[in-house]
């Protein structure tokens, strides 16, 4: 009944999962086609800017702060953090074996290009079992003070249910960087087709309306300050790299700019419990 609910209360892209989504023997094509593209490079430093902004405001002068990334695919996000002297401890984690090996590897062998100031700890498992070690399981004195979850909850079976867990559980001063797609982007006009397009292997499960996402944050006593939208005007499939560039750029100027901070293909939101 709760499962059926959630259905109807979410705009669902593809047939309901009866699990959450594992990217385990999609490693090369996420490399490749994501997070080694523009658009995923564009994205992560937009994600990054702006956690990098917030930290600034509130942890100025902490060098003793941990993070907690869950769901960090190929552990950009990880490994950025992990780089900075104000962190002391990141938690990685990912339900996809295959991704942490990866990270492992580019701790083991430095090619992520820079020295670490940070340990980071990875683990293989999901939202649920990130809340379930960390937040229950660990001392009070290593609690997340940043949490990361993106691109993460349009691949889970329950994702409002595994949000809430997520907000209840996190203390208070804590921030969270949530990335999620966005069903704004999806209601423009498209052509009819003669046959249903065939759901692709990268099309999320679920897409969530802003209002819905902010609504739940705030009644579970969070503050949000930062908005960014993320390839907010759609881009051509076949534009040049210099046509790409130029788009980006011109993103990068409305990203953060009423009504756009919320019409991005994927929003990104930073949010402080109270």
């Amino acid at each position: 009944m709760a499962a059926n609910q959630q259905a109807q209360s979410l705009n669902v892209t593809s047939e309901m999962p009866e699990e959450d989504r594992n990217f385990n023997d999609l490693k090369d094509i996420f490399k490749e086609r994501i997070y080694g593209t523009l658009k995923g490079t564009y994205r992560f430093e937009m994600a990054a800017q702006d956690l990098d902004a917030e930290l600034e405001r509130r942890h100025p002068d902490n060098s003793s702060l941990v993070a907690l990334d869950i769901g960090g695919g190929l552990g950009q996000m990880t490994l950025n953090i992990g780089k900075r002297s104000n962190f002391h401890k990141v938690f990685y984690y990912d339900v996809a074996e295959t991704m942490k090996e990866h990270v492992d590897l580019e701790i083991k062998h430095g090619s992520h290009g820079g020295e670490l100031k940070a340990i980071v700890e990875t683990h293989v498992g999901g939202l649920k079992d990130a809340v379930h070690e960390i937040f229950q399981g660990k001392p009070l004195t290593i609690l997340p003070d940043v949490v990361c979850l993106h691109a993460v909850l349009e691949w889970l079976q329950s994702p409002m249910d595994d949000l809430e867990l997520l907000l209840q559980s996190m203390q208070s001063g804590s921030i969270l960087s949530l990335l999620y797609y966005n069903k704004i982007a999806s209601k423009k006009p498209q052509k009819p087709r003669k046959k249903p397009r065939k759901p692709s292997k990268l099309t999320p499960y679920h897409e969530f309306d802003h209002e819905e996402i902010e609504r739940k944050l705030i009644v579970n006593g969070f503050e949000i300050t930062r908005r960014t939208g993320l390839r907010i005007k759609k881009f051509k499939r076949d534009g040049t790299e210099e046509e790409l560039k130029l788009y980006l750029d011109e993103e990068r100027q409305i990203a953060r700019i009423e009504p756009f901070c919320r019409q991005g293909r994927y929003n990104h939101i930073i949010a402080g419990k109270v």
